[in-house]
């Protein structure tokens, strides 16, 4: 190999590594993966509908999922301050042993990962949501999750 060569490859390795094992990790479970946040999906959220999050939230959430302030648990745990919250933390709400060791913070990168494609983030999970494929919607919802707190997250 040509020394400038193995110069760029040195280069780009020592790159490489700077960025942590979690940039090179293969998508798989929350529980071992880290999932950045696509600089085009957080400009998504920070111009996302709020009311077509809303509605999204009542057609296809709210049927398991309490949002309201003053709520409480349903067949899904209350998402009130869902937002900067441990995965599996919600007091009163027995979660799967698979949510269980997801043992991360909701953000705008975890609830976009997690609600694309729910069993590749969290296999064995016991949530019947396949996923939200489309991004537009994806984003819209998780805007409308992050305004369900008593302190709101900067959008991103």
């Amino acid at each position: 190999m040509p020394r400038k060569t193995r110069i760029h490859a040195a280069t780009a390795l020592c790159m490489l590594s700077a960025l942590g094992t979690s940039a090179l990790a293969e998508p798989g479970p929350l529980a071992s993966y880290d999932p950045p946040l696509d600089p085009a999906f957080a400009k998504l959220i920070a111009s996302a509908d709020l009311d077509a999050g809303a509605r999204y939230f009542d057609r296809k959430c709210a049927q398991c999922h309490d949002g309201h302030k003053s709520g409480s648990n349903f067949k899904g745990p209350h998402l009130w301050n869902v937002m900067g919250r441990m995965a599996a933390t919600r007091e009163g709400f027995e979660f799967s042993p698979a949510m269980k060791a997801v043992k991360k913070k909701w953000t705008y990168a975890t609830l976009n990962y997690f609600l694309e494609e729910t069993a590749r983030a969290v296999p064995e999970r016991e949530m019947n949501l396949v996923g939200i494929t489309d991004d537009a919607t994806r984003a819209n919802l998780i805007a409308y999750l992050r305004t369900l707190g008593d302190a709101p997250a900067a959008l991103p």
